[in-house]
């Protein structure tokens, strides 16, 4: 059975996060996968849809255990409905014929393939909740760590909980806009920036993301907005700035200029933001961290590749704040 519902007015209403769907008798939330079975909530536990062994930096984790393999995982459902979403097969789709797994078992792949971790990820990991924090808790007494890369579409409640259990969160911002997060998403905004706030309260470690699409998040006044929510909440979150490229139902789109990435770039470091790189493109040092105390390469990454790094600037020995 799952957890954060009631019932109201003879149906169930999931409480897990914003769109608090009120569920009649064997119907799905907009996941997809959290049900009303016989007046409980119920949903899918241990149901995978992908398996692999990524570089911690895929997720994209830089600050985190740099140079590490996450045992990564991912199951069916999201709760927004993004039209740009790379991963819509599993994604937007309710749970299929698929292998179906323990928490014991995802620990004892991980320590077999010889991760330091576990990663959530793949689909939305907060739909599948309760696996999840079990899979979390079960991670932790064999001293890996834990990581969940989301849309940041929770509660507070269940978020709060979680913090217990998550090492490291990527939160992609897809927009800084409720229009966008409506029109593209099937969202709001303004839960996903609170659930970033309330991580960086927790003092859990997070980076955040943010996908620049052509023509529907990338104005200079949008991007700035972005940049001085996270120049507020705390300087030296890594941010990443990623290249679009089409897909889905937002195929009609062409990939983000390269020009636009470099001017994210360049604003974020205006404002004062410490470690701001650029994904899914191949300019030399778009993924290098800069140290923000004397401004040379401290450390440089290419292709999900880090080199060694005690956590420390090599020149002045600053604090590059990453954990270890």
């Amino acid at each position: 059975m799952a957890k954060y519902w009631t019932t109201k007015d003879g149906k169930v209403q999931c409480q897990l996060c914003p769109h608090q769907c009120l569920l009649p008798p064997t119907k799905a939330g907009i996941c997809g996968v959290r049900e009303n079975i016989d007046g409980q909530l119920e949903t899918p536990y241990g149901n995978l849809s992908s398996a692999h062994v990524d570089p911690i930096e895929k997720k994209p984790l830089f600050h985190f255990h740099p140079s590490t393999y996450v045992y990564s995982i991912g199951g069916w459902g999201c709760n927004l409905k993004c039209k740009n979403c790379q991963n819509y097969q599993i994604s937007q789709r309710s749970v299929v014929n698929s292998a179906v797994t323990t928490p014991q078992e995802i620990c004892k792949k991980a320590l077999l393939h010889r991760c330091r971790g576990v990663a959530f990820t793949y689909n939305e990991p907060t739909v599948w909740y309760e696996f999840m924090e079990d899979v979390a808790v079960e991670a932790h007494k064999r001293n890996l760590y834990t990581a969940c890369i989301s849309n940041g579409f929770i509660q507070p409640e269940p978020l709060q909980e979680l913090l217990q259990y998550i090492d490291a969160f990527n939160i992609d911002v897809k927009a800084f806009s409720n229009r966008f997060y409506k029109e593209t998403c099937g969202g709001l905004l303004d839960p996903v920036l609170q659930a970033v706030e309330q991580i960086v309260d927790n003092k859990t470690h997070v980076e955040v993301t943010y996908l620049i699409i052509p023509g529907l998040n990338d104005s200079e006044a949008e991007l700035q907005e972005f940049i001085n929510w996270v120049a507020e909440l705390d300087k030296e979150i890594p941010v990443h700035f990623t290249a679009f490229h089409p897909d889905y139902q937002l195929n009609y789109i062409h990939n983000t200029p390269l020009e636009t990435l470099l001017r994210a770039r360049a604003l974020g470091q205006q404002k004062g933001l410490k470690y701001v790189y650029l994904g899914n493109t191949n300019v030399p040092g778009a993924e290098d961290t800069v140290c923000p105390q004397c401004g040379q390469v401290a450390i440089k990454r290419s292709r999900f590749h880090t080199e060694k790094t005690e956590g420390f600037c090599p020149c002045c020995k600053a604090d590059l704040k990453i954990i270890k």
